[in-house]
């Protein structure tokens, strides 16, 4: 009996010890996620009808740009929907920043129609809420539950995406921003479930975007690229994506503002934005959108614009951290030279990308802006609390934060 009893207390000891070896033996591991179906080239939008047939779709609700609705860009996919002989219920209400009322009555719309697919087309916005209408009406959840750490609602209803600008990578994100009712802060809300099953990417439909909208959201992708490929948690495949997407935006975002008509750099500036969104989808962003995240909100400052002055003033702060990394950074951004130091190319860097800031037209700081120096410590402590906080390489304390935005508040820009 003792025999036994030794024998069994051998095996669960033998098994808890394999079992705590095969636990810490694993180093190095990194998810990679990406949308099923993507699309790239122009005159993509046309084949949205056969793509949505081979998913089943039925009936589509598409949650659109106004801007996007009335000026026409969706003719193409109707026409292709229609011929497709699918159904599709058009909701034209996405103005900049929605906020959650929009998701509210628009997955009011997609119940009432029995829509069983949802396509967001237009920018960051009309995507961003499509993402959320179609996870939020899968769980009968509101966003202030799936904003909620550990949120496990799974998405039923399909979800894809029609990028009208080159900027967000909304379209290959799992990450969705909505404004709260009160639009004084934003929902950031992150689930595997918001990356869209379909993507179609058409630089035809971004054609005619005004430069200041080109300068802005072109911005917004370099921003993702330069915090993706820094961020703790990036690993080899996503800074591969944002190494090349910083270079493409180097060369094609002056060009997309000084003509807009000119396809090819679109189409360029549109992979860009892509990589870039599949790359800090997978790897996490940083400080620049934990604070844009409070002062776009507050402020009604435009995302890519906030991100933009935001951003030299970040790299600066996370030098101390990331030498290594933004040295390789200006080598993409091509202002390199032979005998340079590695910090001498890390300072470089962030000297091009105030340089380009001002080539595209777009502000170098946040003077001239309504913020007040009265709000930097509460702005400070809702950034702490900010999901894009955890990947910063450097860590960060809330005066570090009131620091940054007293320096970028400053009419004389100390980079």
């Amino acid at each position: 009996m003792k025999s036994l009893e030794q024998s069994l207390d051998n095996a669960l000891i033998e098994n808890i010890v394999t079992r705590t070896v095969d636990e810490l033996t694993p180093r190095g591991l990194f998810n990679f996620n990406a949308p099923r179906q993507t699309l790239m080239g122009e005159g993509a939008i046309l084949r949205i009808g056969e793509m949505l047939c081979h998913l089943d779709v039925s009936h589509v609700l598409v949650v659109a740009d106004r801007v996007v609705h009335e000026k026409g860009l969706m003719q193409s996919m109707r026409r292709s929907l229609e011929r497709a002989g699918i159904e599709f219920t058009i909701y034209p209400g996405i103005t900049r920043e929605p906020d959650e009322t929009v998701v509210v009555t628009a997955t009011e719309l997609l119940t009432r129609n029995n829509a069983d697919f949802v396509l967001g087309f237009g920018g960051g916005s009309a995507l961003d809420a499509a993402k959320a209408i179609a996870l939020s009406a899968s769980c009968q959840s509101s966003l202030q539950q799936m904003a909620e750490p550990g949120f496990s609602g799974r998405r039923v209803i399909g979800l894809g995406a029609v990028p009208t600008t080159a900027g967000t990578g909304s379209e290959v994100t799992d990450i969705s921003v909505i404004m709260r009712a009160d639009r004084q802060h934003k929902f950031v809300i992150k689930h595997v479930d918001l990356m869209p099953d379909l993507a179609i990417v058409d630089p035809g439909l971004m054609l005619n975007l005004p430069p200041l909208v080109t300068a802005a959201t072109g911005i917004d992708a370099l921003t993702h690229a330069i915090e993706a490929y820094a961020a703790r948690s990036s690993h080899p495949l996503a800074k591969a994506l944002a190494i090349c997407a910083v270079q493409s935006i180097a060369e094609a975002l002056p060009k997309v503002v000084g003509n807009g008509g000119d396809i090819a750099a679109r189409l360029t500036m549109a992979t860009a934005a892509y990589k870039a969104g599949l790359a800090f989808s997978n790897s996490g962003l940083g400080l620049v959108h934990a604070i844009s995240h409070q002062i776009g909100a507050r402020y009604s400052l435009a995302h890519g614009i906030a991100n933009g002055i935001l951003l030299p003033y970040v790299m600066r702060f996370n030098a101390l951290v990331c030498q290594h990394e933004y040295a390789a950074i200006a080598h993409m951004l091509g202002v390199t030279r032979a005998g340079m130091t590695e910090r001498e190319q890390c300072m470089a860097s962030i000297d091009a990308v105030r340089q380009l800031l001002s080539d595209i037209g777009l502000p170098g700081s946040l003077t001239g802006t309504n913020i007040r120096r009265d709000e930097f410590s509460a702005i400070a402590a809702e950034a702490l609390a900010d999901i894009c906080i955890r990947d910063n390489p450097r860590e960060v304390t809330e005066a570090d934060i009131v620091q940054l935005l007293e320096e970028s508040s400053s009419a004389k820009e100390n980079l």
